[in-house]
């Protein structure tokens, strides 16, 4: 069953993402598989936190056909199993969850801000669960 979820992950480019940011014309998630920490000293704008076993309770109630974008921190050497990434990782979940449109952000992070792209950051006190990540957009 592992293949499976390995075949049907997706990858998105920084560039795509960025398009997507700028368009709106599609409901979207994008989700950071990071540690909180990493998450409030620099984010792709409008990323959700959703390390490890948080993935769930965000999950629980989205759209299965949604589209989720998730990233992790980057890796100077890409392992080929998903499973080893943290974004993988978090990916592979949602998929076997039941979301079917589910993509993971080539580079990650890094990829992002290496780029030039604008990056938030945030205290990590006001960091609220997301009851329904997709009801606003």
């Amino acid at each position: 069953m592992f293949d499976l979820y390995e075949q049907k992950l997706k990858n998105i480019s920084v560039d795509d993402l960025k398009n997507l940011i700028h368009r709106r014309s599609n409901a979207y998630l994008i989700v950071d598989a990071r540690e909180l920490e990493a998450y409030c000293k620099g984010h792709i704008p409008g990323a959700c936190d959703a390390f490890d076993a948080e993935i769930e309770s965000l999950a629980a109630n989205m759209d299965k056909n949604a589209h989720i974008i998730v990233y992790g921190p980057g890796q100077w050497v890409r392992s080929e199993n998903p499973a080893d990434r943290l974004s993988g990782d978090a990916a592979m979940r949602l998929m076997k969850m039941g979301f079917k449109n589910v993509m993971e952000l080539n580079g990650g992070f890094e990829a992002w801000a290496n780029a030039g792209n604008r990056v938030d950051t945030c205290n990590p006190t006001s960091i609220k669960p997301a009851a329904n990540p997709l009801k606003n957009m």
